[in-house]
């Protein structure tokens, strides 16, 4: 079944179904219309919609400009003889599924969504007859995902990360990708039993490490499916798939559009390596003598043989659990996820801390950053990465904003790529001035571009104007310990208090 802006269409009708239809259509208080020309086998009119069904086995009802229930109501029932999707076994279903895998330009997309069985068949009229397979420009996912979005007051949620692609060229994606799913899985679990979910994931050839941690859902009594092409069968994969989309074509549409980004009136086009314009862009872009921008897949065949380097460069492996304290690994391989349980393992001198200090400095002629052991102060490697994926939310002080340090990390090291950055509403309401207010702005920038995701929560205008520095430094270490996010300050009041709860942080 298909539906587009003229109405909904159902193919492949039997004789037989179709007159099952008619007489539900007309005992629902249709009326038969003589059909219009040869191809039609009959026509019910039903409120302001007609019903054509024609001998080839299509069936045709055109849109009801009232939106009559009664129409609805008969959509439903014949969509219920031709189920798009497996229906709902579970009272809460789970999606995983990512985009842009096979892409050589941009990031690589991964979404998990949760909803309620009830909003079922909501979403389905809605999802069900996007074509995720298909091409399609910014603007055709973000009217859908705009329609999904509106159902978060019924329970509806998702999360999404990014793989950027420096990182698809240096590290192993699968690993990634399973230690990705199974935190979004953890946060989806701290507020569902897990006997009351579906989990449905597009198999892209999951590791050990993320099928154990399947198993275990298994045992807890979660429905957990793993099967190619998820998104054909199961509506919360396609679901995942659709936002997917939705947040990947955002970012090649706003890497279209920087002028910095064309050459020659050419800009990158959609990123497959089966687009001539890409193609052409990446040859115009090489043969200028100019260094990659930050959004191209050096490792990726197309590109190295732009580059005459037929060698792909070795892969390394992407994260070093042996950074992490043992308390924090056993309670993620639980599906707990808590920053109260994360510290930082020195691989140099063994010291264990939930203090880490921000670094930043030149390196061959370009600036790198990292975080250092706040013991023997060595930088600690693959410790930023590390972190990203394993919790991946960090919560700012309006100091950090003001001093525009996340968005000229971004800018040159990158050390903040990929994190959720979320902005408590003190933190707002500080930072709403001035330097403040142009990170903000620019953090904006960097989330449509896919680079970070940015989160606000709470209501600035719910923030007393007479708060104390106290409850000041309070809510925002609580906001971090909620979302089990990690704490970016240069305030030492912060700094105490963050202590005093056992939250991790990283000191700047």
């Amino acid at each position: 079944m298909t539906s587009d802006a003229r109405g909904r269409t159902w193919r492949n009708v039997a004789g037989e179904r179709a007159d099952e239809i008619k007489k539900y259509l007309l005992e629902l208080g249709g009326t038969e219309e003589e059909v219009k020309n040869p191809s039609e086998e009959w026509r019910v009119k039903l409120s302001d919609s007609t019903f054509t069904f024609y001998k080839k086995g299509t069936l045709y009802s055109t849109p009801s400009s009232s939106s009559d229930p009664i129409v609805f109501e008969a959509w439903s029932h014949i969509d219920s003889l031709f189920p798009r999707f497996a229906p709902p076994t579970k009272s809460f279903l789970i999606g995983l599924d990512e985009t842009g895998k096979g892409e050589i330009i941009g990031h690589v997309v991964l979404t998990g969504v949760i909803f309620p069985g009830e909003i079922f068949s909501e979403l389905d009229r809605i999802v069900g007859p996007a074509d995720t397979k298909k091409k399609h420009d910014f603007k055709y996912w973000d009217e859908i995902f705009m329609r999904v979005d509106a159902f978060r007051n019924r329970g509806f949620n998702n999360i999404t990360q990014t793989v950027p692609p420096w990182e698809v060229d240096k590290y192993n994606l699968n690993k990634i990708m399973d230690i990705t799913y199974q935190r979004i899985l953890s946060e989806f679990l701290r507020k569902a039993d897990m006997r009351s979910c579906r989990v449905v994931l597009d198999d892209y050839g999951i590791g050990l490490t993320l099928e154990r941690f399947l198993n275990f859902l298994r045992k807890q009594g979660a429905e957990v499916i793993v099967e190619k092409g998820a998104d054909e069968t199961y509506l919360e994969a396609k679901v995942a798939s659709l936002i997917s989309k939705r947040v990947r074509e955002e970012a090649i549409k706003r890497i279209n559009e920087t002028p910095e980004f064309q050459i020659d009136g050419l800009s990158v086009g959609s990123g497959n390596a089966n687009d001539e314009q890409t193609l052409n862009w990446l040859r115009k872009w090489h043969s200028s003598g100019r260094e990659w921008p930050w959004f191209v897949r050096r490792s990726y065949k197309t590109v190295r043989e732009i580059e005459g380097e037929p060698e792909r460069p070795k892969q390394t492996p992407p994260l070093d659990e042996r950074l992490l304290s043992r308390e924090f690994l056993e309670e993620f391989e639980k599906g707990r996820l808590s920053i109260q349980s994360l510290s930082i393992v020195c691989p140099y001198c063994g010291a264990i801390s939930k203090k880490v200090t921000f670094a930043s400095y030149k390196e061959g002629g370009r600036r790198v950053s990292g975080i250092k052991c706040v013991n023997c102060k060595k930088l600690i490697e693959n410790a930023g990465v590390t972190l990203r994926y394993y919790c991946g939310r960090i919560v700012p002080d309006a100091n950090i904003l003001i001093r525009g340090l996340i968005s000229n990390d971004l800018k040159s090291s990158r050390f903040f790529e990929g994190f959720t950055v979320i902005l408590t509403d003190v933190v707002r309401k500080e930072a709403d001035k001035g330097k403040g207010k142009h990170e903000i702005s620019e953090l904006a920038k960097f989330s449509s571009m896919g680079r970070i995701r940015l989160e606000s929560i709470g209501r600035v205008e719910d923030v007393p104007g007479d708060l104390s520095s106290t409850a000041r430094d309070e809510k925002i270490v609580d906001a971090a310990l909620e979302l089990n996010a990690i704490l970016v300050t240069s305030d030492q009041g912060i700094e105490g208090y963050a202590s005093s709860k056992g939250v991790f942080y990283i000191f700047i």
